[in-house]
């Protein structure tokens, strides 16, 4: 695996590795680009910057190969880091296994138990 900002390095073989990226475009380009290019805009509507020349900057998520498609379609792209690469490495602090001990253990901290749901007793 290369660094973050690297070319696709995935593994696995399944699906390519996803890089954030900045489109700059004006209005009626930025319609077309959707029109034309499927991207990841992620779990939300697409966030957009309307910049003081009147173009518009959004942020997608596309593999590499797309990215070089997009950008000798003339947009103007600004590539970002390797989310699928970052997503690997915050893999690595998902705690494994049953921390609460099938129920025999229960958590610590400052969160209180809803007492108003049904099956849940106060301790």
């Amino acid at each position: 695996m290369s660094d973050r900002r690297g070319t696709s390095t995935n593994t696995s073989g399944e699906l390519p590795d996803m890089f954030e990226a900045r489109l700059t475009a004006g209005p009626d380009a930025l319609e077309e680009f959707f029109k034309r290019f499927q991207v990841d805009v992620g779990c939300r509507h697409p966030h957009a910057t309307r910049n003081d020349d009147g173009s518009i900057t959004v942020l997608v998520y596309a593999p590499d190969q797309q990215i070089k498609e997009i950008e000798r379609a003339g947009y103007s792209v600004k590539r970002g880091e390797n989310v699928s690469a970052i997503g690997r490495e915050r893999q690595a602090e998902v705690g494994k296994g049953d921390r609460f001990e099938g129920g025999r253990s229960h958590p610590d901290g400052l969160g209180s138990l809803d007492k108003g749901r049904p099956g849940r007793t106060a301790s």
